[in-house]
């Protein structure tokens, strides 16, 4: 199952993606060797855990034709090393969850979060009449929404919190913790995403946000 999500995360970047990469790290005759590198998972994710490939999305021109997938797995992988979150199969979850959320293709119904679901109340209502299967699926998007939410947008909560009283930050990332929490204890689950990567998930939700909250401070505009 594991393994099965990870060629999944691969399998979303692109052809431009390989461009820049091989610009980046072995442009000419190295190409050929570069797409060898490309086809192996472990080789890529050694390659793009290179700092030359972070400086490259934050400065080459050729970054803006990467896909979004790559874009936010790169920023959020290097992010997360930081932050001593080392498993990589939790940065490409992450990053493709960020990818689908504020794509401007995505079809996610909840992907506009001002029109979306933003209350932990309307997931409450939601979750604790469904059964089975649903269950998971509904935990699974509860903590994806609040991730995005708490990792992307905290002015949005800390200006609501402090016009009207709603839920803090901190209440908000223990509700997305408690969401992966109960998706990865689920005996019901369904779905490509292995239980145990929604535990660790889980476990290191704090940080994640923390880092989350960088990037979008340092290297994604979102608007006010």
């Amino acid at each position: 199952m594991l393994e099965e999500w990870i060629a999944a995360g691969r399998d979303r970047f692109t052809g431009a993606d390989f461009n820049f990469l091989t610009e980046v790290l072995a442009a000419g005759e190295k190409r050929m060797c570069m797409f060898k590198l490309w086809e192996d998972p472990d080789a890529l994710r050694e390659m793009l855990d290179l700092k030359e490939v972070l400086r490259g999305i934050l400065d080459s021109p050729s970054a803006l034709q990467v896909s979004p997938d790559f874009y936010f797995y790169v920023l959020i992988r290097h992010a997360f090393m930081q932050a001593d979150i080392s498993d990589p199969d939790i940065a490409d979850y992450v990053s493709g969850v960020l990818a689908r959320k504020i794509g401007t293709q995505s079809d996610d119904p909840l992907q506009d979060l001002a029109r979306g679901y933003t209350h932990a109340s309307d997931f409450l209502a939601i979750i604790s009449t469904a059964k089975g299967g649903m269950k998971y699926h509904l935990q699974v998007a509860a903590g994806n929404q609040f991730l995005v939410l708490t990792g992307l947008f905290p002015g949005f909560i800390t200006k609501r919190n402090e016009r009207c009283g709603a839920p803090d930050l901190a209440f908000y990332e223990s509700f997305a913790q408690r969401a992966f929490k109960g998706a990865a204890e689920c005996p019901h689950a369904r779905g490509k995403v292995p239980r145990q990567l929604l535990g660790a998930l889980a476990e290191v939700m704090p940080q994640a946000r923390k880092s989350l909250n960088r990037i979008a401070e340092e290297f994604v505009f979102l608007g006010d």
